[in-house]
């Protein structure tokens, strides 16, 4: 085959791409033909053809793949299950886009070390104003500190002892709503939906407003880099009053997180427009301004 058959291939493959939204069992036909175009390049090379301009119009395409990768997988594995079909294959790990699911984990990984390293960052100015306040406050009150040590906990993943202390505090503090809504989420991170359940209902009565509940959960998912669940939330929040400020930005930095550009300015903008908290307002502009900097417009959809 020539190259002019490597072009034609393609351009079937763009069209894919391009229209990823059709039924799942196209999915097998964009990925095998991936295949082939990756096949015909190696036997190409080796002939000595110049590919240069062709690779980059080809990863300009791949780079759709990865971005909407979750779809794809999604779509993929309501035809058939990955795993099995790849190793009766034998298919190369340089074909990527047959292994979405461990380049999905890898991306959920790096996500959360880029949180951890962020909650890392402010924890330790945390710290500094937790001692500079000491010396010229009371000490907080024993619930507090249950609180902070049951966080800590489940920061490092010892969920059972996370409970326990928490639901110290929550005999201290029957009322405070965020306790229960810590409860709720690591019965869900224990795959304990039902009791999940029924301590984010106790949060949500607690909560003097049922918006302060949504925009509460949210935020703390998209602390611990849950952002489909803290999208969510942040637009029931938007649901219930759509002029939330505080819901927009959370939503802005969830877009943000996911390197939708576009949309993230579009929520930072409106937390300007409103202009309901000078601090939010000005972080909002501020987040704009880096944005801006750093090159043109984008987003994943």
């Amino acid at each position: 085959m020539s190259l002019d058959d490597l072009r034609k291939m393609i351009e079937e493959y763009k069209d894919y791409v391009l229209n990823i939204n059709y039924p799942e069992q196209e999915i097998l036909k964009m990925l095998t033909s991936r295949d082939e175009i990756e096949n015909l390049l190696l036997n190409l090379e080796k002939r000595g053809t110049d590919l240069e301009a062709d690779k980059v119009r080809l990863e300009t395409f791949d780079t759709i793949i990865r971005k909407k990768m979750k779809m794809v997988y999604r779509k993929l594995t309501a035809s058939l299950n990955p795993l099995p079909y790849r190793e009766e294959r034998k298919i190369p790990r340089s074909h990527w886009w047959w292994y979405l699911d461990e380049l999905l984990k890898e991306k959920r990984a790096r996500a959360r070390k880029r949180w951890l390293v962020r909650g890392g960052i402010a924890a330790v100015a945390l710290l500094a104003a937790y001692i500079i306040l000491t010396k010229i406050v009371p000490q907080p009150k024993q619930s507090v500190i249950y609180q902070e040590k049951a966080r800590e906990l489940y920061q490092e993943g010892k969920l059972d002892e996370a409970i326990n202390v928490y639901k110290k505090a929550q005999d201290l503090e029957p009322d405070d709503s965020s306790i229960p809504l810590m409860l709720g989420m690591i019965y869900e991170d224990k795959g304990l939906l039902d009791r999940a359940n029924d301590y984010f209902e106790r949060a949500r009565l607690l909560s003097s407003q049922k918006i302060d509940f949504y925009n509460s959960r949210g935020m703390v998912y998209f602390q611990t880099g849950k952002l489909d669940k803290a999208a969510l939330d942040a637009k029931k929040s938007l649901e219930l009053d759509s002029n939330s400020a505080f819901s927009h930005f959370l939503l802005g930095s969830i877009y943000e997180m996911e390197n939708k550009i576009a949309e993230a300015i579009l929520e930072y903008q409106i937390v300007s427009d409103l202009d309901q908290d000078p601090q939010l307002t000005v972080m909002a502009r501020f987040k704009m301004g880096m944005i801006m900097q750093r090159g043109p417009l984008r987003s994943l959809e």
